[in-house]
């Protein structure tokens, strides 16, 4: 009786492993796919990409078509910024646009030989604090 019992129990082991194999491999054919609208994944490395991620900004004819969306300091305390979703650094050059000076809150830049500025937009949370 007693290895009645323990061949059972050994038997739904094996069969219940069996099940969830199964049910694994179905799932890895229906695996999750990002869709970044545009947008850079995030569970993409950074590390190790190629330099023509910021292919959307050489394209950029005019001043009004850029948005400077964050600026951060990277390795070395060498800043970078974040402009129309694309990481960029100082003399990055995307067809007319080289990037000329990244500081705190502004990047100085020129579209076809003509300078510009940048400037970072506070945030209503930002301007709340501010108004106190």
């Amino acid at each position: 009786m007693r290895k009645i019992i323990v061949y059972t129990l050994i038997l739904i082991a094996v069969l219940s492993a069996f099940a969830s194999c199964a049910y694994c491999a179905d799932k890895a054919d229906n695996a999750f796919s990002y869709d970044p609208k545009g947008r850079r994944d995030p569970f993409a490395p950074l590390v190790g990409q190629e330099r023509g991620t910021a292919a959307g900004l050489e394209s950029i004819a005019s001043f009004d078509d850029l948005k400077l969306e964050g600026v951060a300091v990277g390795a070395q305390g060498r800043q970078v910024a974040i402009i129309n979703g694309q990481m960029v650094k100082e003399k990055d050059k995307f067809g007319a646009l080289l990037i000329k000076k990244i500081s705190r809150r502004s990047v100085e830049l020129s579209i076809e030989n003509r300078d510009y500025t940048l400037t970072l937009q506070e945030s209503e949370k930002d301007n709340a604090g501010s108004k106190k």
